[in-house]
């Protein structure tokens, strides 16, 4: 009876065992799966991180090239600015010596 008991003991023993042994396999086999998705992700994610940084280097650019472009501008805004009060001061001037010449013409 023991014999019978430890054979068969024996038996579920070895039935458990093969049953835990495709288990792990399983397991390992999608843990391959989940490893070369991982790594297939982290390649994107580097990537992008690349694209990101170059984006940023651009984005950076193109705002000091604002700038500047404002600077520029900002000057010819004055120099504008600073002509048209010269012409003012001309075009009165002008009409200043134009009355002096009219009435002298007159007298």
């Amino acid at each position: 009876m023991a014999d019978k008991y430890f054979s068969s003991r024996s038996e579920r023993d070895k039935a458990q065992e093969a049953a835990l042994a495709a288990l792990a396999a399983d397991v390992r086999g999608e843990l391959g799966q989940v490893t070369e998705a991982h790594a297939g992700l982290r390649r994107q994610l580097q990537e992008q991180s690349a694209q990101i940084a170059e984006l940023g280097v651009e984005v950076t650019r193109a705002r000091l090239g604002a700038e500047s472009v404002e600077a520029r501008v900002a000057k010819l805004e004055k120099a504008v600015g600073t002509a048209t009060r010269l012409l003012w001061v001309v075009l009165g001037f002008v009409v200043m010596m134009f009355a002096i010449l009219v009435v002298r013409a007159v007298r």
